[in-house]
C-alpha cells in the first residue's frame, strides 16, 4: 500500500485539488515484518492481552482489598497504615497504570493493523502470482487450441488428398500405378 500526501481540501473553493506529491512512502512486507517483531511491540501486546485477562482482574481485586485493609488499620499490629482515606497514593498509582495500559493497547491496536496490512500484502501478492499463472494458463490454452486447429486442417487437408486419389480416374487401369 502507498501512502501519499497528494490531495488538499480548499476550503474557499469547497473543491478537492490536486498537488504535487512530495511524498510517497511504500511499505514492504519485510518492513513490516520487521516492525511486528521489535521488543517493544512485543511487550505491549503482552500487556495487552494480560491486562484484557481474568487473572488482572483477580490481581487487582486482592490489591485493592489489601490496600484498603491496611489502610483502613485493620491490620495494624503487623502492617502501618500508609495512605490515609481518601487514598491519594492509590489513585495515583492507579491512574498512572491506567494511563500505561491505555498507550499499551493503542500501542497493541496499531500492531494490529500493521499484521493486518502485511497480511492484505501478502494477499495481493498471492492474487498477482495467481492472476500471473492465469495468464499463462490462458495462453497455453490458447496456444493448445491453435495447435488443435492446425492439426484438424491438416486432418481436413489429408482427408480431402485421399478423397481426391480415390475418385480420380486410375492412370492404367488396375490402379496400382505401375502400368501392368
Amino acid at each position: 500500500m502507498a501512502f501519499c500526501a497528494g490531495l488538499q481540501y480548499n476550503m474557499t473553493k469547497k473543491s478537492i485539488t490536486q498537488i504535487p506529491q512530495a511524498i510517497v512512502h511504500e511499505i514492504t512486507p519485510e518492513q513490516i515484518k520487521k516492525r511486528l517483531q521489535s521488543t517493544e511491540g512485543r511487550i505491549a501486546e503482552f500487556l495487552s492481552d494480560f491486562s484484557g485477562s481474568m487473572p488482572f482482574v483477580y490481581i487487582h481485586a486482592i490489591w485493592f482489598t489489601l490496600w484498603v485493609l491496611i489502610n483502613q488499620g485493620l491490620l495494624a499490629p503487623r502492617i502501618q497504615p500508609f495512605d490515609p482515606f481518601p487514598y491519594g497514593l492509590l489513585t495515583m498509582v492507579v491512574s498512572l497504570e491506567a494511563i500505561f495500559l491505555a498507550t499499551f493497547v493503542l500501542i497493541n491496536q496499531n500492531r494490529q493493523a500493521l499484521v493486518d496490512e502485511f497480511r492484505e500484502l501478502e494477499e495481493e501478492k498471492e492474487q498477482e502470482e495467481e492472476e500471473r499463472e492465469q495468464e499463462e494458463l490462458e495462453e497455453e490454452f490458447q496456444d493448445i487450441q491453435k495447435d488443435l486447429e492446425d492439426i484438424k486442417s491438416a486432418m481436413k487437408f489429408i482427408q480431402e488428398k485421399i478423397t481426391s486419389i480415390e475418385h480420380s480416374p486410375s492412370q492404367s487401369g488396375n490402379g496400382n500405378g505401375n502400368g501392368k
